[in-house]
């Protein structure tokens, strides 16, 4: 089992034991992130809740300063995105598409699958608690992705909300892939904060986890890697 550390904690944190998720980028900057972080980042009864949406300094940017070892989180906002993407990106890239921010206003999928998932040890699919079974199936079977991670951040009035909410909507995921799609693998987020999550979740069929808000409590993470 891999633990990864999800974006965009992994553009800051990096340990031997884990795999760091940078990104997500997009085609072109998108500036404000320092004041999304003070205006949106809270914590409530319910778990963290933030509306940064995608903030970050482009996929220039981005490509400078990936690691090798490291794997490229991109979203596709604009309807050109994905051919950008598919010029750009270098056919060994370790990539997660990541098709389910709240805090964006529309994702776009078509042209996923101009990417060859058999040159990457990482393709990735990171997909939203709102997915419904119909769009996760049209998912893995025209984009081919190797690894789906359930899931992101849970819509809400104020933002995205991660935490414990989580946790049936991605135990309900790892059920239905590992049901359907055996092949696939599972990376499984969503309210980890302890090694009997982790746990959990490897019961029921996760193949890797995912580490998001438990990132900033340094004490709790290190625990868990």
């Amino acid at each position: 089992m891999k633990k990864f550390i999800a974006a965009p904690f992994g553009n800051y944190i990096k340990t031997k034991n884990t795999i760091s998720v940078s990104g997500s980028w997009t085609i072109e900057k998108r500036t404000g992130r320092i004041i999304q972080i003070a205006k949106s980042l809270r914590y409530t009864k319910r778990g963290w809740v933030n509306k940064i949406g995608l903030r970050n300094p482009g996929l220039n940017i981005g490509l400078v300063k990936h690691k090798e070892d490291e794997v490229f989180s991109i979203a596709g906002i604009e309807r050109n995105d994905w051919r950008i993407f598919a010029e750009k990106l270098p056919e060994n890239f370790n990539i997660e598409v990541n098709m389910s921010c709240p805090n964006i206003d529309e994702h776009y999928v078509d042209g996923i699958e101009k990417f060859n998932p058999d040159s990457r040890d990482w393709f990735i699919g990171k997909i939203s608690p709102l997915t419904t079974f119909i769009e996760l199936e049209n998912y893995i079977t025209k984009f081919n992705f190797k690894q789906i991670h359930a899931c992101n951040t849970l819509p809400v009035e104020k933002g995205g909300l991660s935490g414990k909410e989580l946790i049936p909507y991605t135990e309900k995921f790892i059920k239905h892939i590992k049901h359907h799609f055996p092949q696939v693998e599972v990376i499984a987020g969503g309210g980890i904060d302890s090694l009997e999550d982790i746990q959990n979740y490897a019961n029921i069929g996760a193949d890797h986890v995912s580490l998001g808000t438990v990132c900033f409590n340094p004490l709790k993470l290190r625990k868990l890697i």
